[in-house]
């Protein structure tokens, strides 16, 4: 989707945005999220009447690509976009704008000319809503405005999880708090044509949980499977009951937001290590995901579904073999297989086939590996490890939804994305297309230069004297960046980022001083993070003694 950034003459201060002869509410909001983009980076102004020193025109024309666009210079020297459909307008106008200048002096529309349709047919996110984290505690305007500028990247679903394990029940009123919540983000996704979905446990259950329906624990000594304590075993039939009961009611939940998948997932959390369910990934699993299926389509007939494999045989415990011959019996009941785990690619699907002979989708961990709390240092990019993964994965993907806990990792969700758009696309050229567009196309050196810096000091053990480096590129870059990007959480995580490898460096690793305390109090503010759980989420707090209480 991105290729090398050129600029037209310019910048204006006016653009004037065409839209289709009676358009409907999707490209009326794809419209708005336009207009916004630019009004939060630059002082030009965009509009859909009278006089302009540039236009825009947005044209739906079938036959280009499933959700593909063009973009071509009219002969009356409008920029026209050509979507194939809604979303390839959302992704043409976001190529647009993101291989374009806006900042302070106004927009300079990009020079990049051409056609351009997405590999992969499933470009998601799967975003975690737990722990008080951004996604559950920032303002829904905040994680609506969040959704759609990821659509400008080429995002087209949205997965979200329900963590019953937080909630005593349905009735529980932080429960239903949350289902509003899932709702709202879901209909943000839904008014750009994005398709959503609900992640499931395929055996969580609420705290509430009667102990003899609770599950006996599975084999974990690579302590890969997670545990909550309320996971129930499918083989108890009363177990069996609620959790179908509980299933159906969850979906009834989200009828009216009209979801286009489920995700199963099998543990972290979930698994049962009884008897008649171990190995879990190749007995109960399965079996359980089956009857929710059949749950699921006879309220949604058109609904589609993801069944993961996350963390399956780890160790080995014959679940990769067990489900594929699962499927080959069963086979017509999942639409897509999706597989990853905490370090390489699990090989099973790529050396000897896909269970049931599924499109593969991936589920790359953006947020967690390397860092505790995840986050809780500001940006995590991850472009070397991310692209050693991909590599790993022989594009044989059909897509796939990286996990994330926050917006800390903003730049990885945009690398994996490319990914999905452009399996040839290298991380590296990602990077530079998102420096040159969210803080200026003339920084692109030495922010990148950081960035990798970055990652090579990413475990927070290994902080060496590059940090120093990184900083002072930062700092230099910060001086001649337009006001608007200087102040955008995007730029502040990354400099925060450098400001925190600085000190760490400085004081050894100890996390001590006022500067500290400062970044890690700006982060936390950031994020929302005042009250998130302190392992994972909020980033470390620092207490400054008062020497005057002291004497």
């Amino acid at each position: 989707m991105i290729g090398a950034t050129a600029l037209q003459a310019g910048p204006v201060r006016s653009i004037r945005l065409v839209l289709p002869a009676q358009p409907n509410p999707v490209i009326e909001r794809i419209a708005a999220v336009f207009t916004r983009q630019v009004a939060e980076r630059c002082e030009a102004k965009v509009t859909i009447s009278g006089d302009s020193p540039a236009r825009v025109e947005l044209v739906i024309q079938p036959g280009i690509g499933t959700e593909g666009f063009r973009i071509v210079d009219g002969t009356d020297g409008a920029i026209r976009i050509v979507g194939n459909d809604e979303l390839g307008l959302l992704y043409g106008l976001g190529k647009l704008l993101h291989t374009s200048r806006v900042d302070q002096g106004g927009w300079t529309p990009g020079a990049w000319r051409g056609t351009s349709v997405p590999v992969c047919p499933i470009r998601g996110m799967y975003f975690a809503t737990h722990f008080n984290n951004f996604y559950e505690v920032a303002s829904i305007e905040e994680v609506e405005r969040y959704v759609e500028d990821l659509g400008l990247w080429g995002l087209n679903s949205v997965v979200l999880g329900f963590p019953h394990w937080q909630f005593q029940g349905f009735d529980d009123p932080q429960a239903q708090r949350s289902i509003r919540r899932l709702k709202s983000i879901m209909r943000a996704a839904k008014r750009l044509g994005i398709r959503v979905g609900l992640g499931e446990a395929v055996n969580d259950g609420f705290k509430s949980t009667p102990q003899e329906l609770l599950r006996t624990p599975v084999p974990d000594p690579w302590g890969r499977h997670g545990n909550f304590g309320v996971n129930l075993c499918p083989s108890n039939l009363k177990a069996h009951d609620v959790l179908l009961r509980d299933w159906g009611q969850l979906l009834d939940e989200f009828a009216d937001v009209g979801l286009d998948f489920v995700e199963y997932w099998p543990y972290d959390e979930g698994g049962c290590g009884c008897k008649q369910c171990w190995p879990w990934g190749a007995r109960g699993y399965p079996k359980l995901c089956r009857e929710m299926s059949v749950v699921a389509r006879t309220k949604a007939p058109k609904i589609q579904i993801i069944l993961s494999t996350w963390t399956f045989d780890s160790p080995p415990a014959g679940e990769w073999e067990g489900l594929a011959k699962c499927l080959a019996q069963k086979e017509g009941w999942v639409d897509y297989i999706l597989a990853d785990a905490h370090e390489d690619f699990p090989r099973y699907p790529l050396e000897k086939g896909v269970p049931g002979k599924l499109p593969l989708l991936n589920f790359p961990e953006i947020s967690m590996w390397g860092q505790n709390p995840w986050g809780g240092y500001g940006a995590n990019p991850l472009a070397a490890r991310l692209q050693r993964l991909w590599n790993q994965t022989e594009k044989k993907l059909a897509g796939g939804f990286p996990y994330s806990e926050g917006i800390y990792e903003d730049l990885n969700k945009v690398i994996c994305g490319q990914f999905y758009w452009n399996p040839d696309q290298p991380a590296v050229e990602t990077i530079k297309d998102y420096i040159a567009f969210e803080y200026s196309p003339d920084m692109v050196g030495d922010v990148a230069a950081a960035i990798k810096i970055f990652e090579q000091n990413h475990l927070r053990d290994h902080i060496n004297p590059s940090a120093d480096k990184a900083y002072e590129l930062i700092q230099a870059v910060e001086k001649r960046l337009s006001p608007k990007a200087r102040r955008a959480w995007r730029w502040r995580i990354l400099a925060l980022r450098a400001l925190i490898d600085h000190e760490l460096l400085k004081h050894q690793g100890r996390l001590e001083g006022e500067i500290l305390k400062g970044a890690f109090d700006e982060l936390t503010a950031i994020y929302h993070a005042e009250n998130a759980h302190s392992m994972p989420i909020r980033p470390p707090q620092i207490r400054i003694p008062d020497t005057k209480r002291a004497k």
